[in-house]
This record gives C-alpha cells, sequence and structure tokens, in this order.
C-alpha cells in the first residue's frame, strides 16, 4: 500500500528549519560561549541559526507538528509498518563539505521525521548497490512497537542471511549486491 510522504517530509524540515533547532541551541549555549571552536563551523552555524526563532514561531511550529502527527496518526491506521530506505544515497566526503547543509539534511530525509512524530524506528542492512556501498532500509511503525519491529528485522536478518551488524568488504558482498540503489 501506498502513502503519501508529505507529513513525514514535512516533520523532517521542522526539525532542521524550525524552531527546534533553537532547543540545540539553549543546550549547547554554554559550551558555544566558553569554547565556540569545540563544534564545526557548519554544525555552530546551524546551531546558532536557532536566535532567529520567536516564541510564536515556537508555539506556531508546535501546532503544524500536531496536525501532521493526526495526519501520519491516521495513516497507521491503514498499516503496520512504513519501509524506507534509511539513506537516499551516499555522497563523498568531499561533496558534504562542499555543500554540509543541504546534504545531510538529503540524508536524513528518510528518518529525520521520527522523533518529531513519536514513531519507533529500526534500520537493517540489505546488502550492496552496484558501486559496491552498502544500502539499507528503515521500517517505521507507530510509538510502542519496538518490540514488533525488534521482531520483524530480526525475520527480515534471518531470510535474507545477512549479518547482525556486521560490516562487510564490498569484495565480500557480491553475492549481495542491489541494482538501482543510489
Amino acid at each position: 500500500m501506498e502513502t503519501s510522504f508529505a507529513p513525514f517530509r514535512d516533520a523532517g524540515r521542522l526539525l532542521y528549519e524550525g524552531p527546534w533547532v533553537a532547543e540545540r541551541l539553549h543546550v549547547t549555549e554554554r559550551l558555544l560561549s566558553e569554547n565556540p571552536t569545540a563544534l564545526l563551523p557548519i554544525t555552530r552555524s546551524v546551531i546558532e541559526s536557532g536566535r532567529r526563532y520567536s516564541a510564536l514561531a515556537a508555539y506556531r511550529a508546535q501546532y503544524e507538528l500536531a496536525a501532521l502527527r493526526r495526519v501520519v496518526g491516521r495513516a497507521f491506521t491503514r498499516f503496520d509498518v512504513l519501509l524506507l530506505p534509511t539513506a537516499g544515497t551516499i555522497y563523498e566526503i568531499a561533496e558534504v563539505e562542499a555543500e554540509p547543509l543541504r546534504l545531510n539534511a538529503n540524508l536524513g530525509r528518510y528518518t529525520s521525521f521520527v522523533n518529531l512524530l513519536d514513531l519507533a524506528a529500526i534500520a537493517l542492512p540489505t546488502g550492496f548497490d552496484t558501486r559496491g556501498l552498502p544500502f539499507g532500509i528503515s521500517l517505521i511503525a507507530s510509538a510502542y512497537r519496538d518490540r514488533a519491529l525488534l521482531g520483524l528485522g530480526e525475520r527480515f536478518q534471518k531470510i535474507s542471511g545477512l549479518p547482525y551488524g556486521a560490516v562487510q568488504s564490498s569484495a565480500a558482498a557480491s553475492s549481495t549486491r542491489i541494482t538501482g540503489a543510489g
């Protein structure tokens, strides 16, 4: 069954493009004032962008998130588990260094909404793409479905024959290649 990804995407955007950045500022404010070089410049820049949000913006975002939670809650009455790629692609370090905000946001596209929407999730390795790079899926369910997701993940791991959390070299993974990923 298919469902719209829009409410999940919109909640993920709230995490990085909304007043939740101000919460990160609150938590790190002392560190930033005492030792600003403790964070990478891009990380410091993202966190300090939290200064631009007002209490009004925080309340508006809370209401928007509540509406998104209702939409997502209705979606989970039609299915038990949402299956998404854990990351849509893999970037080279130089690519991330050139565009850290956009590429890191893209890496979290399929998972960054989980906490804000109060969902449960598990990431599973699924093999390697045609370039020999790892690929994985995330199974996402309603809150408190962690045990069910772990059981489903365990069944998936047994059926796939992939090791639990072990990293394989791309040469050793040639029998578990995925075509078209990435």
